[in-house]
């Protein structure tokens, strides 16, 4: 099966996005907040940034409907996971809405590839 250009581009931005957290997470996180970010905050993204890289491959490579669908809901948990978090870490406020922001990005993209829209993804 060969990917559509919709989740070809798609799985390059989520790619390119996984590689800036995974190797370059607290500029990319300072540049948001404007303050130095911790270590624990640093791992936490080079994680999401790692899993951000696998759903780009497999999604990229293997673009079957069910998979990106799957994709789709796991962006939309994530982004109800750092939604809820704003309110528990006040001063990670800013980057995990950014994070929420951006997760619900790609669900809603990979949402709009759905089989019986697949023509919005080509």
């Amino acid at each position: 099966m060969i990917a559509s250009p919709g989740v070809r581009w798609m799985s390059i931005v989520r790619a390119s996005y996984g590689w800036a957290l995974l190797c370059v997470p607290g500029p990319m996180i300072t540049a948001v907040t404007g303050a130095p970010v911790s270590g624990r905050v640093r791992a936490v993204a080079r994680v999401l940034g790692a899993r951000q890289i696998v759903q780009a491959a497999v999604c990229g490579l293997v673009p079957a409907p069910g998979l990106i669908q799957a994709g789709a809901a796991a962006d939309g948990l994530h982004a109800a996971s750092m939604l809820a978090l704003t309110g528990a870490e006040p001063n990670l406020r800013r980057p995990l809405f950014a994070e929420t922001m951006i997760a619900a990005a790609f669900a809603s993209a990979g949402a709009a590839c759905r089989p019986a829209s697949a023509s919005r993804c080509r």
